[in-house]
């Protein structure tokens, strides 16, 4: 828009030149034309400017570190108002930098444009505006529209196998039943004093020629830990969340739920899902968001803690 309006005063300072030194009747006519575009602009932008307009923004959650991505901004518009187009100003923060992008639609019927999203950064990245500006058919003037989005994005890097991974639990851990009853799993052991003779194998008993009970198994409530360590600088980043997505979803893949803790803020999230996963992560490496859902009770002792940091 700066352009529009230095190349309009250059042309009105020219228009003004040749009406001095040349004062003949198309100097002035030049004149009064070159002063007549400023309300002129106005009257035929103003009814678009005014009239609500609408954007709408579109980008995968969920990027995979290197890949080419973008955020697609669309102008919804009708030609029947015309303006030059929208102008938005968003600041981009990640956890390494803080920079402010520009983007200009056109006015052109569901006209789009795109933003380049740096996915060369493994976390979050929110993408924030307050605010579009309408700008005039010339260029001349520009019309200032709420509009508060903030759009955030994960990026994630490949996951990698630890070099240690022999500590990893590879089964799911039974236990007797409090109480007894009926069970799909079961033990065999021999009778005890206090045992109740309706869980008597008697088949088995007959065999051995002693009293054998049929104890029920049932799954031992999962208190796996995954603890990730402090990072410093994006090398320690990449390579603590690579190592944590190789885990996290060799655990899921075997079907044994965790809980993964971050130690920079505390929190806990309970993970039987590669949604959970992605989820945790979106809120707990995004500074700007509500991380409270991730401070609920968890297990007072685990049976199994994996520590992740980017030294081993």
């Amino acid at each position: 828009m700066w352009k529009h309006r230095i190349l309009y005063v250059l042309a009105l300072t020219g228009a003004a030149l040749f009406l001095v030194l040349y004062p003949l009747w198309f100097s002035s006519y030049l004149m009064v034309t070159m002063l007549m575009l400023v309300p002129l602009d106005l009257f035929i932008s103003l009814p678009g400017m005014l009239i609500s307009r609408r954007i709408s923004h579109s980008s995968s959650e969920i990027m995979q570190q290197g890949d080419a991505e973008s955020l697609i901004l669309t102008m919804h518009s009708k030609k029947q108002f015309p303006v030059k187009g929208v102008k938005v100003r968003f600041d981009v923060s990640c956890e390494d930098f803080s920079i402010k992008q520009r983007v200009f639609i056109g006015s052109e019927n569901d006209s789009r444009n795109e933003m380049r999203i740096d996915t060369s950064i493994s976390g979050v990245t929110a993408i924030e505006a307050k605010r579009f500006w309408i700008v005039s058919f010339l260029g001349l003037f520009c019309f200032p529209v709420e509009y508060k989005r903030r759009i955030s994005v994960l990026v994630l890097p490949a996951p990698i196998k630890p070099p240690q991974t022999d500590a990893l639990p590879y089964g799911i851990v039974l236990k007797p039943k409090p109480g007894g009853g009926f069970s799909d799993e079961f033990d065999l052991r021999p009778f005890k004093s206090g045992d109740t003779i309706r869980n008597v194998h008697w088949k088995v008993s007959a065999k051995l020629d002693s009293l054998i009970i049929r104890e029920p198994l049932v799954p031992m409530s999962h208190s796996r830990l995954i603890r990730v360590m402090k990072w410093n600088g994006a090398r320690e980043r990449d390579s603590i969340l690579s190592r944590l997505l190789w885990v996290s979803e060799n655990l899921i893949s075997r079907d044994l739920p965790h809980y993964v803790s971050f130690d920079a803020n505390g929190s806990y999230a309970e993970i039987t899902t590669i949604k959970d996963l992605h989820d945790y992560l979106h809120v707990v490496l995004d500074k700007g968001a509500d991380s409270s859902q991730y401070y609920a009770a968890a297990p007072i002792r685990f049976a199994w803690v994996y520590r992740i940091d980017p030294y081993e």
